[in-house]
């Protein structure tokens, strides 16, 4: 059996992933658990699938307590249930795109969007993906020191304002001035490899 053209199958992936995504946030009911066990087995085989929805739940937390306060003040009890389903649509709508990432190599994904995106573009847009883990882990890294250094960050703490407050003076704005030095540091990869905006870019032949 011939096997798949990895850059056909990414082509594939990037018309797929909108469309899972939309149904993730907007299918119907009984389609969520279906898709919930679809996710698990897909990130279960990715490489450090199941490692980085770990820390993508950790990392969403906040916002799912958040949610619940929001429906359990105005619905009581009653409305857990849906601020659960939100939960659940709101993670299914970021599941594709994690599982996108950590499927499809970086040199493939340039390829595969030539049809669609000039080199250059599809380069910078490469470069600003590749961020993406590195972000997620210096996110845990200063919400943990911040729980140390005593910020008030625990999941009651979000129920009232301070806890927002400190959660952007001690984590927030600290990784947005990380995001500028990774941003350089990309930029600085870019050009000692000979990016130019002058010169046509070079990829090493793949060899059968």
């Amino acid at each position: 059996m011939k096997p798949l053209d990895p850059v056909r199958l990414t082509q594939a992936k990037l018309l797929a992933v909108p469309l899972l995504t939309l149904l993730g946030l907007s299918g119907p009911l009984w389609a969520l658990g279906p898709l919930a066990l679809t996710w698990l087995g897909l990130l279960w085989c990715a490489p450090n699938g199941l490692r980085q929805l770990r820390k993508t739940l950790l990392f969403m937390l906040p916002n799912w307590l958040l949610i619940s306060a929001v429906y359990g003040i105005k619905l009581g009890w009653a409305g857990l249930p849906d601020a659960a389903q939100v939960s659940l649509r709101i993670l299914l709508g970021i599941l594709p795109g994690l599982w996108f990432y950590l499927s499809t190599p970086g040199q493939t994904l340039i390829r595969a969007l030539d049809p669609w995106l000039a080199r250059r573009h599809a380069t910078v847009l490469q470069a600003a993906l590749a961020l993406l883990p590195t972000l997620v882990n210096e996110a845990q890294l200063l919400f943990r020191l911040a729980r140390l250094r005593g910020a008030h960050l625990r999941g009651r703490d979000f129920l009232r304002p301070r806890g927002y407050a400190e959660l952007g003076q001690t984590v927030l704005l600290p990784l947005l001035v990380q995001l500028m030095r990774f941003s350089e540091q990309q930029a600085l990869a870019l050009q000692s490899r000979g990016y130019r905006e002058d010169r046509p870019l070079t990829r090493f032949e793949e060899t059968p």
